[in-house]
């Protein structure tokens, strides 16, 4: 029995909501790591970097973040520089960067959810397996934890491959005339991948799977071949992609894991990672592939003749071409599989698919033999994730995980609400008006849609939880407070130099929220070293080298120097201020404020280093700032 949602806009409306509410509720803390980066390049652009001869930008290969010292593509940090102007205008000052990041998310959740359901009316024939899919993408781990105030750049592919992956389909299963419209589009999207992030590549080969099926489809000998070669093709990726990441020096598996246990440990770490959908990825891939070998093998749906054609199922046609072309995306997956995070963020669609697959499959399973347990299925599914959170309740503070329930239950009751709506008319206080095989349509759905979003809220926030509840600034993943009295500080202050910061976490949020010069050992994969004149635009022209062997790490040119960054900062870090000995050094490197940690809070690691413990042992110099935690010690 097929569950359908009537008059499902509102259900879909209040699902974008709920995805809206995550980002607010988030909101002002401003979360990440590489996110400050993007941050400071989005400040940068702001202030000419685009135009003028102060930049990093000096080749054509910058702007896309090929070129050494520039890391990161500019389509982002554009963005956002953009929103930031645009806000500060309407405002008249009052909106700045967190209302700019929170604009730019919310845009990302109406873009991700608008593909995702062209994708889904593509694929899928019911409403309710629709809807599934929309809500499994929009509240999947990767998605909310990429959104919520955080500036994404990877979560832009993901896009770009649900939209390729729907294009795609389009070019396979019609024959209509818009077909060149159709593939110009579909290279705009590749564009705005590569302005996005250098994982763009990765999408390219959603095109050229596209073309194979579309061969295929004209040589009916090699059809079923291919098929019989799926399975075995994706386990051969898989152990050899076990080599040629070389699983077994990483630290993730252990030391001589066996197969099953990085199978296990990788069926957790993806399912965590993308949500509570993930349960029925094998399934649907399993049989699908059975149930797409027995439908070549009765139907010879890739013959071309024409007559023959018109006698088959349109739907039917369609579910051959459409799952066949998505079944290619296993071999690469199951390639990449342990490249964890990038496997994630550019086969998430993927994994979605499939596992919605899985779920329909068993749920036509449960029907064939009682509809009380169809019903009853999503509950049971409901109530095991509440019953794993409090297995696991140690883990998590009263506070993330009372916020957690309530926002669910603020959650489920919107979604009720619609239901009640819908179905007012026909609720009367009898037995017969609560009949399960009346009501559970809707029930069935929101079910199942709290269970995703429960596990996947509470998965981020207490992950977020445990990297911003500590006393000390350098061990949180947000612009805490001290760091804010520090930007504060330097606003008052004539900069003339450089501000080198012992803490590469602490320099990336201070320089990119304050948009100061700040540099610290990350300060190489982004512009600072080419935009503050540390290095020369001539001395990376010079040693940057073109390498297509780069593209297997997304890049296409090397540097042939030792790293000029690191070279200056061993320099700055063995110089010794005790008696002024090395203060002119220090000064030719155009080092003005120096920023340590507090001594008393950490005596070593950081601080462990003979520049922050002279400073700490000089007569001659004091610290002009402090916070609780932290010092900015002026040079000059």
């Amino acid at each position: 029995m097929s569950a359908i949602i009537k008059k499902n806009r509102l259900y879909y409306l209040v699902l974008v909501l709920v995805a809206i509410v995550i980002q607010i509720i988030h909101y002002p803390r401003i979360y990440g790591v590489d996110a400050f980066q993007v941050i400071w390049m989005a400040n940068a652009l702001r202030e000419g970097a685009l135009f003028s001869n102060n930049t990093w930008l000096i080749s054509p290969f910058s702007y896309f973040g090929y070129f050494p010292f520039s890391h990161r593509a500019i389509g982002v940090p554009m963005f956002l520089a953009f929103l930031i102007s645009l806000l500060d205008f309407i405002s008249f000052g009052t909106f700045g960067l967190a209302e700019a990041i929170l604009t730019f998310n919310i845009i990302l959740i109406l873009i991700i959810y608008k593909s995702s359901r062209n994708l889904a009316n593509r694929l899928f024939e019911e409403e309710w397996s629709r809807f599934i899919f929309v809500a499994a993408i929009l509240l999947s781990t990767n998605i909310i934890g990429n959104t919520a105030m955080y500036v994404g750049t990877r979560i832009i592919i993901t896009i770009v491959m649900i939209a390729l992956l729907n294009l795609n389909l389009k070019i396979i299963t019609t024959d209509n005339q818009n077909k060149f419209e159709t593939t110009i589009l579909m290279f705009l999207l590749l564009l705005v991948g590569a302005l996005a992030h250098r994982l763009w590549m990765g999408t390219v080969i959603t095109i050229i799977f596209m073309i194979f099926t579309v061969f295929i489809r004209k040589h009916k000998k090699l059809h079923h071949l291919t098929v019989f070669l799926l399975l075995p093709l994706s386990i051969i990726a898989f152990f050899y992609g076990l080599e040629f990441f070389d699983v077994e020096s990483r630290s993730d598996f252990g030391v001589n894991a066996t197969v099953l246990e990085i199978s296990t440990f990788l069926i957790e770490y993806f399912g965590f990672r993308i949500g509570l959908i993930s349960l029925f990825f094998p399934i649907g891939v399993i049989i699908t592939l059975y149930k797409l070998t027995f439908t070549f093998k009765n139907s010879n749906a890739f013959k071309t003749s024409k007559k023959k054609n018109a006698q088959l199922d349109n739907s039917h046609h369609e579910f051959i071409d459409n799952f066949y072309y998505l079944q290619l995306f296993l071999i690469p997956f199951f390639f990449t599989i342990f490249n964890f995070f990038y496997a994630i963020v550019i086969f998430l669609p993927i994994i979605v698919i499939f596992s919605v697959q899985g779920l329909i499959y068993i749920k036509k399973f449960i029907s064939s033999f009682s509809k009380k347990l169809d019903w009853v299925f999503p509950i049971l599914l409901l109530f095991l994730v509440v019953s794993y959170y409090f297995l696991r309740y140690e883990n998590y503070s009263n506070i993330v995980f009372w916020n957690v329930f309530l926002f669910s239950l603020v959650s489920l009751i919107l979604f009720l609400f619609v239901f009640l709506i819908y179905n007012f008319n026909n609720l009367t206080f009898s037995r017969a008006s609560f009949d399960p095989h009346k009501m559970k349509k809707e029930i069935w759905i929101i079910a199942l849609t709290i269970s995703f979003l429960t596990f996947s809220e509470l998965y981020v926030v207490a992950g977020r939880h445990a990297l911003t509840t500590s006393p000390y600034p350098w061990e949180n993943r947000y612009l805490t407070n001290e760091e804010i009295e520090i930007i504060e500080y330097f606003q008052n202050e004539d900069i003339e130099g450089l501000i080198y910061v012992t803490d590469v976490y602490l320099s990336d949020r201070i320089g990119g929220v304050g948009f100061l010069p700040t540099f610290s050992r990350s300060s190489r994969i982004i512009g600072i070293p080419l935009y503050y004149g540390i290095i020369p635009p001539n001395y990376v022209h010079e040693n940057a080298k073109f390498s297509l062997s780069e593209l297997f790490r997304f890049g296409l040119f090397t540097f042939n120097e030792m790293d000029p960054i690191i070279e200056l900062l061993n320099s700055i870090r063995a110089l010794d201020l005790r008696e002024g000995t090395d203060f002119e050094v220090l000064v030719s490197y155009n080092v003005q404020y120096i920023i340590s940690i507090n001594d008393t809070f950490q005596s070593g690691s950081i601080n462990n280093c003979t520049l922050i413990q002279s400073l700490q042992q000089s007569e001659l110099f004091e610290p002009v700032f402090s916070t609780q935690h932290l010092l900015v010690w002026k040079i000059f």
